[in-house]
Order: structure tokens, then C-alpha cells, then sequence
């Protein structure tokens, strides 16, 4: 038995035994992808997510997060947070908003209603996105960072920190969708006719063509300004010059 023992022993030391304990994590890795990319599950999950927010002005938002969170549909669950669902909706938040007592077994309950139920993480989503919208007083910029954070980040520098982060991930992909969506369902896209995200991200490049003329209008003032200033003092020096005659 010593000897057996021993031999084992030797074996793992040895890393003969390892590999058949690896974990095959090439599964589920490579899965967070560009939209021309996804998976048939994940095209499926985005279009999901992009019509059941489309009804109420959110279809680029919800689509967005879903990429975000999920990576459109491929990992359901974040045991640190804890959350689940496409969306990844935080489990004691949503025990606490429909008033159950939270223990490890709700938890779970609520955990595998979400990667089981689109239906419901997604409404739980618009639920949520809908509140803020009336919080924000439709201030998009300030619903995505609710979203995230709460009221939390108006208060705390590194919260604020990480909501604007949120903020900017998402909004990356909500201009990544917005090229990709009409490509891919061209029906869907067309139905969202009112969406907060597009006008948003059409106001920011409004502002930013605005910035834009200001600024070339401001560069054309000041070399104007340089070019009159020179010419001034170029009639200066002609004035103080005397031409001496014999």
C-alpha cells in the first residue's frame, strides 16, 4: 500500500496525472466577439434584447448591455457580483425589489430564473432602465451611469470612476449596433423608430460639429487678427522711415 501510495505521489509530482485534471476552459474562452463575428445564439440573443427595448425607446441600449455583460448570451452568470441573466442583473437587488426573504437558496432560484428566462431578465432590465429614465429626466448619459451604479456615483470619485467607464463601453457599442443592426435585420431596425441612444449619440455629434465650426471660426478670428496686426505695424514702419533727398 506504501509503495502504491508513493507511486502516486511520484506520478502527480511528476505532472503525469495533471493534464487529465486541466480544465478545458477553450470551451467557453474567445466567445466576447465583434457583432460580425457572433454565433448564431449570440445574433439571436442581441435581436431578443434589441425588440424587447425597441417598445420603449431602449432597443440599442438593451442590446448594448446584453453584449456587454453576457457577451450576448455566452456567460450567464458572475458569481462575485453575484448577477445572471443576458444582462446580468445583481440577484440580492432583484430579491429586494420583489420583497423575498434573500438567503443562498433564493439566490439560486433567482440566479437560474434569469439564465433561463429571457423573457424575465429582460423585463427586469427595461424595469430598470425605464426608472432611471425617470429619475435622469431622459438624460441618457446619466441613465447609463444609474444603471450602473445607482445614485452612488454622484457621490463617490472611484464609483463615478467606474460608471463613466460603463458608460463609454456601452456607448461603443451602441455606435458599433447601430452600423450592424441594419444589416442584420433590417425589419428590426427600421421599427425603432424613437430610440434614446441614437439621440443621444446624434446630439454628441451634433455638439461636436458645433465644437468644430467654433473652433475653425476661432482659428480664422485669430489669424485674421495676426495678419491685421502685421499689416498695421508694417504701415508703422513705413510712417517712421524718412527717405533722405540730396
Amino acid at each position: 500500500m506504501k509503495i502504491l501510495i508513493k507511486a502516486v505521489c511520484a506520478m502527480l509530482l511528476s505532472g503525469v496525472i495533471l493534464p487529465a485534471l486541466a480544465l478545458p476552459l477553450h470551451k467557453i474562452e474567445g466567445k466576447c466577439v465583434q457583432p460580425k463575428d457572433f454565433n448564431k445564439n449570440q445574433k439571436n440573443v442581441i435581436l431578443k434584447a434589441f425588440r424587447y427595448g425597441a417598445k420603449s425607446g431602449f432597443g440599442y441600449t438593451m442590446a448594448a448591455i446584453a453584449w456587454k455583460e453576457s457577451c450576448a448570451g455566452e456567460y450567464r452568470v458572475n458569481f462575485a457580483d453575484p448577477s445572471a441573466g443576458i444582462y446580468h442583473a445583481h440577484i440580492p437587488g432583484i430579491i429586494k425589489k420583489h420583497k423575498q426573504k434573500d438567503s443562498n437558496f433564493m439566490r439560486n432560484m433567482v440566479g437560474e430564473l434569469l439564465m433561463r428566462d429571457d423573457d424575465f431578465a429582460s423585463q427586469t432590465a427595461l424595469d430598470e432602465l425605464n426608472y432611471w429614465q425617470k429619475v435622469r429626466n431622459g438624460n441618457w448619459y446619466e441613465v447609463i451611469k444609474s444603471y450602473n451604479k445607482g445614485f452612488s456615483w454622484e457621490k463617490d470619485k472611484e464609483r463615478n470612476k467606474m460608471a463613466q467607464e460603463y458608460f463609454e463601453d456601452v456607448f461603443a457599442r451602441v455606435k458599433a449596433l447601430q452600423e450592424y443592426m441594419p444589416r442584420f435585420n433590417p425589419a428590426a431596425a427600421r421599427a425603432a423608430k424613437k430610440d434614446y441612444a441614437i439621440d443621444f449619440l446624434k446630439n454628441t455629434r451634433l455638439q461636436t460639429q458645433n465644437l468644430e465650426i467654433q473652433n475653425a471660426m476661432r482659428e480664422t478670428q485669430e489669424a485674421n487678427k495676426d495678419k491685421n496686426t502685421k499689416n498695421t505695424n508694417s504701415l508703422k514702419q513705413k510712417e517712421n522711415f524718412v527717405i533722405l533727398e540730396e
